[in-house]
């Protein structure tokens, strides 16, 4: 017969993994949640049509989060947001980015390459052509930042502030003719594809899922959160 000391032991095993999963699966939220809040509500003040905090199918059959997609006229931009204040060191080269708060570091993912991989994304989403046969609308990308971020080693290239460059899409916007065909109909297909259409509670559980399962660390969390209440519930069980 098991002792008090392994069933103690059990009991936080199964504690820990689930305050972990917890953790690792609000993680994304918590982390890069007011980032995309914050370039939602200037997308929506700019009255510029948009897709926020979308999940797609990427490359090799993984999930890929895309932050934003803003449809125009002619086309559609993907835009990444980062913001962070501050000095920000990095290129489109590397795996991580640095950001400089007084004595301060802190070191993150490059953007611009998870830029690369949601307009890889978009651009699975898109169908090959229109039904009139016409090619699919042009696709482009930027990283935002905050207006008092400072690159001491020069902005890269495909980086802008977000005020700067949310004027460029409102002039862009009204300078281009109306939405096209191929527009809309792309414009659909991805709405679609990213579950943004209406789908009722079963659809807002299966973009919700697509969302955690889009991030490492979510689908560790979750792992870490079903493992943890399996031994929850099968120490309540016992009890």
């Amino acid at each position: 017969m098991k002792g008090p000391l392994w069933w103690l032991l059990v009991w936080v095993v199964a504690i820990s993994l689930v305050m972990s999963g917890l953790y690792m699966t609000l993680g994304p939220w918590l982390r890069h949640g007011g980032a995309q809040r914050r370039v939602a509500r200037a997308l929506r003040r700019a009255g510029l049509p948009a897709l926020n905090d979308v999940v797609l199918p990427g490359a090799r059959g993984v999930l890929c989060q895309v932050d934003h997609v803003v449809r125009l006229p002619t086309g559609f931009v993907v835009l990444e947001a980062v913001m962070r204040g501050g000095r920000l060191v990095g290129g489109p080269r590397g795996n991580t980015w640095r950001q400089d708060l007084g004595l301060e570091r802190y070191h993150f993912g490059n953007p611009l390459k998870r830029l690369d991989e949601s307009m890889e994304a978009v651009r699975r989403a898109l169908p090959d052509k229109g039904e009139d046969g016409t090619r699919t609308p042009a696709l482009t990308g930027q990283v935002v930042v905050p207006r008092n971020t400072r690159f001491p080693r020069g902005r890269p290239d495909g980086v802008s502030p977000l005020d700067e460059f949310m004027d460029e899409l409102r002039a862009a916007a009204r300078t281009a003719p109306p939405p096209n065909t191929r527009v809309t109909e792309a414009w659909e297909a991805l709405r679609v594809a990213s579950l943004a259409a209406p789908g009722g509670v079963w659809g807002f559980l299966r973009r919700t899922l697509r969302q955690v399962m889009a991030d490492e660390r979510g689908r560790g969390g979750l792992m870490a959160l079903v493992v943890g209440g399996f031994l929850t519930l099968v120490m309540l069980s016992q009890s």
